[in-house]
């Protein structure tokens, strides 16, 4: 008898996904990418986020990614015949939620915050806003 170590996992219907409450929370930092809509994110996707809000802030500003690849998309090779299996991994990939938060940024500006997120939004396959955290401030 074979012991399987890990079950590979079959597609989810995007339809299925809920919105959860934990999540759309901010944590660490004061502005964040928050998701509109249901989707599927690739880890190249969010390296050219990490990249883009590492060069605007020149490294000064905290940023915090909420997001982890725990799906994987399995693909047959080219002209490989029918049966003996799913397939190799080809690529790991994110369901995100509605609501989510994808990133977080804290120690900078709202101004300079604000325009790096909005430019983040644009290489990204989902739609996203700009949502901040209110600071409490002591009575």
């Amino acid at each position: 008898m074979k012991l399987i170590k890990f079950k590979k996992k079959s597609k989810k219907n995007i339809n299925q996904i809920t919105k959860k409450k934990s999540l759309s929370l901010i944590r660490s930092g004061i502005f964040g990418l928050k998701t509109k809509t249901v989707g599927i994110l690739t880890i190249k996707q969010l390296e050219t986020i990490r990249r883009l809000v590492s060069r605007k802030t020149k490294r000064l500003s905290k940023f915090m990614l909420r997001i982890f690849f725990q799906h994987p998309i399995r693909k047959k090779s080219l002209l490989s015949r029918m049966g003996k299996g799913i397939g190799s991994i080809k690529l790991w990939v994110s369901w995100v939620k509605i609501g989510q938060i994808i990133l977080e940024v804290s120690n900078i500006s709202a101004t300079t915050a604000k325009t790096i997120l909005k430019e983040a939004s644009y290489r990204l396959p989902i739609k996203v806003k700009v949502v901040s955290r209110e600071v409490l401030t002591k009575k």
